[in-house]
């Protein structure tokens, strides 16, 4: 679910974890059944250079956990002079 994930961006870093428990209980006249589970997972992708991490955005639909990267303006350099020899 969206609440079970924390994303973060640290040092060039996009981490994405996430933790879900689920406990059952069933209660019968005999007997009581008690289920536990816990899952977590976390990843830390390196981030390319000329991307805006302040403008990184998040979307989670039909178990499906995507990401829109905003790049950078990169100013082309300037071709090199050509010095004509006189």
């Amino acid at each position: 679910a969206k609440k079970d994930f924390e994303i973060t961006i640290d040092e060039g870093y996009l981490n994405i974890s996430a933790k879900k428990e689920v406990s059952k209980e069933e209660k019968d006249e005999d007997y009581t059944r008690k289920e536990f589970s816990y899952n977590a997972f976390e990843r830390s992708l390196l981030l390319p250079e000329n991307v805006k991490e302040e403008e990184i955005k998040a979307k989670y639909g039909d178990g499906i956990l995507s990401f829109k990267l905003a790049k950078k303006e990169v100013a082309l350099k300037p071709k090199p002079k050509i010095i004509e020899i006189s």
